[in-house]
């Protein structure tokens, strides 16, 4: 009996190892079913069943077994109950369960920062995986490096800058050491990083005997990340093309269906909105687990934008609520917001929502501001801005103040910019002064600032025209004596005056002097000839050409030279004999031009009336009526 039972042991034990390495965990649960019936109190039974339920997803069931068992019989498990609630998505429970495991337990620890990042403690999770890859080491050192380079890539987002190790061998580690550069903005590094993941993938799937359609599901996530760099460098015809073609392939994988549906409006320069709306509401609807926090916010961002964009006006009204409640407002939710409201015709709104000092909204501020034609206002808000006197701001200042009918403050203000601007700018600046000047009517100070322009450009020929049309206005003689040095009456050139007026070019064009000179000097002489009258007449001699019938002998006909229809031989043809018939209602009988009409006398008999003659249209024939025949006998 005791030999049976020890090898009813052995048995189950066998049956458990050999599952484990198969993989086979349905197996391996009937296995430690059987040696839990057998062996109620044995520890390792309870902790197998738990193991293959875990493996088999079975949560529901494994929580079950955690809470029924006693820990004398289950022992341990606080790194299992936290990697169930890991993997039910209860992270707080989970963190909560690995806090009771030992300091130097390696599972709990890279469990840890696996929570750690899934909230975005991205320090923290960093300094777990450093100690790690410094004091231990096993089979799973490529994975953990792997995931300590994704946690750099946050790290780097967020602002703090990463040293990066050029160690990298696998696929994922290439990958993820991509994804730091572009967030560090190298982006050609980048590029070159993700060409080696996806030589690197292929190589690796093939050694492990991988299905062709893993291999290219896995390696259409590494050409995603490629189109996004190609995009940010700016080719977008490329990054498009790959978007496209990692699309139509449909792969299962819903970060890489988001980021796509993210991505290809950014990237095409058409696009249509009424299909954006439909993938960007698809995309919002998959499990969204594997993106990041500021992934789903920038999709939730984007769709807002679309729907705004396509003027669905209450949708985007929606989304912005939705974002804002998951999220929290920041500075894109509000100007995207106070376009709505502006949309809507709420110009309050809109400029509430932009209130801050943040230099985009207040620059998106100032733009409501003067579509609503708040001048006052609008002057108010280029003041406090924090680059009011840069050259952009103040001429807008001026501009906003000159339509406002505040030209003297417009002056103040290009004055104090122009003795502050550097010399690059100055031009721009007293050229202003001059519009405002001559439109305020002072044209002595106009005058003033186009001598300080003069002074500083002396080879500008426009500006020395402009201070000469100043001057007619201010001072006439001192514009006569500009006009006269910058267009002097005698000038000291070499030129014929008589060659000039004779030349015939000079009236007809270039191509009339073209021709003259390409004429040959037979030509000319002909010409020159026929000029002077001294050209003698030629008899040109031509040859006689006769008829081919001519017979000498024979008069020619005296009929020869008149038209053809006035000749004595000349036959009308049918369709010129149709015009003598007469145009009347059809079957009357036509005027005869020889017959002479005479008016009778008031005493002559009246003609007795005979039968008068019927046109062809009223004319019937006599239809005969039938005799009905009798009905025959037979």
């Amino acid at each position: 009996m005791a030999d049976a039972s020890a090898g009813g042991l052995y048995q189950c034990l066998t049956d458990i190892s050999r599952a484990d390495t198969s993989g086979d965990y349905q197996k391996a649960l009937q296995a430690a079913n059987k040696l839990i019936r057998k062996y109620p109190k044995e520890t390792f039974a309870f902790k197998c069943k738990l193991i293959a339920q875990i493996q088999l997803s079975q949560w529901s069931e494994a929580i079950e077994l955690i809470k029924k068992t006693p820990d004398h019989q289950m022992g341990h498990v606080g790194f299992e109950i936290g990697y169930i609630h890991y993997r039910q998505g209860d992270l707080d429970e989970a963190m909560k369960a690995l806090n009771t495991c030992e300091s130097d337990d390696v599972r709990a620890q890279e469990l840890k920062a696996q929570i750690f990042y899934k909230q975005e403690n991205f320090k923290a999770a960093y300094d777990i995986y450093l100690y790690l890859l410094k004091n231990h080491s096993d089979e799973s050192d490529e994975l953990r490096r792997a995931n300590f380079l994704a946690v750099q890539a946050r790290l780097e987002a967020q602002g703090t800058k990463q040293q990066l190790d050029d160690t990298e061998d696998s696929y994922s580690q290439l990958y993820n050491k991509a994804c730091a550069e572009i967030e560090a903005e190298k982006l050609p590094q980048a590029l070159a990083s993700l060409e080696k993941a996806l030589v690197s993938c292929r190589k690796s799937l093939e050694a492990d005997d991988r299905e062709e359609e893993e291999i290219e599901e896995e390696l259409d996530s590494i050409r995603v990340q490629k189109a996004y760099v190609l995009q940010r460098m700016g080719k977008k015809a490329e990054a498009l093309e790959i978007y496209q073609k990692v699309q139509a392939a449909n792969h299962s994988d819903e970060s890489v269906k988001a980021t796509i549906t993210n991505n290809i409006p950014a990237a095409s320069t058409e696009f249509a909105l009424a299909d954006s709306r439909k993938r960007f509401k698809a995309a919002l609807q998959i499990d969204q687990s594997k993106l990041t926090r500021r992934q789903r916010r920038t999709l939730m961002l984007n769709n807002a934008l679309v729907l705004l964009m396509s003027n669905q006006r209450e949708p985007c009204k929606r989304a912005l609520e939705d974002l804002v409640s998951k999220f929290g407002s920041s500075k894109d939710v509000s100007l995207i917001e106070a376009s709505l409201h502006v949309k809507l015709g709420d110009t309050e709104a809109a400029l509430k929502v932009l209130e801050g000092s943040d230099l985009e909204q207040s620059v998106a501020r100032l733009h409501v501001l003067l579509n609503a034609n708040r001048l006052p206002e609008a002057i108010q808000a280029i003041k406090s801005l924090p680059i009011s006197k840069d050259l952009g701001p103040s001429s807008l200042l001026t501009s906003t103040l000159i339509a406002s009918d505040s030209k003297v403050e417009a002056v103040k203000i290009l004055t104090a910019a122009s003795s502050k601007s550097p010399e690059s700018e100055k031009k721009a600046i007293l050229e202003s002064l001059v519009d405002v000047e001559q439109q305020r009517g002072n044209d002595k100070e106009a005058t003033k600032y186009l001598e300080k322009l003069v002074e500083q450009y002396p080879n500008d020929v426009q500006l020395q025209c402009r201070l000469v049309g100043a001057y007619s206005k201010t001072d006439p003689k001192k514009a006569d004596a500009l006009s006269s040095k910058l267009f002097p009456e005698s000038m000291e050139v070499d030129i014929n005056v008589d060659e000039i007026e004779e030349s015939d070019w000079i009236l007809y064009g270039e191509k009339y002097r073209q021709k003259k000179e390409a004429k040959s000097p037979q030509a000319v002489a002909a010409d020159s000839a026929i000029i002077t009258r001294k050209l003698k007449n030629t008899n040109r001699k031509r040859k006689i050409r006769l008829p081919k019938n001519y017979n000498p002998s024979v008069a020619p006909d005296p009929e020869r030279w008149l038209p053809r229809q006035e000749r004595s031989t000349y036959k009308k043809k049918r369709k010129n004999r149709e015009r003598e018939i007469g145009r009347g209602t059809q079957g009357s009988s036509s005027a005869n031009p020889n017959v002479e009409y005479v008016t009778a006398s008031p005493n002559s008999p009246r003609p007795l009336p005979g039968p008068v003659a019927e046109g062809p249209r009223q004319q019937r024939p006599n239809f005969q009526k039938q005799k009905k025949k009798k009905a025959s006998k037979f």
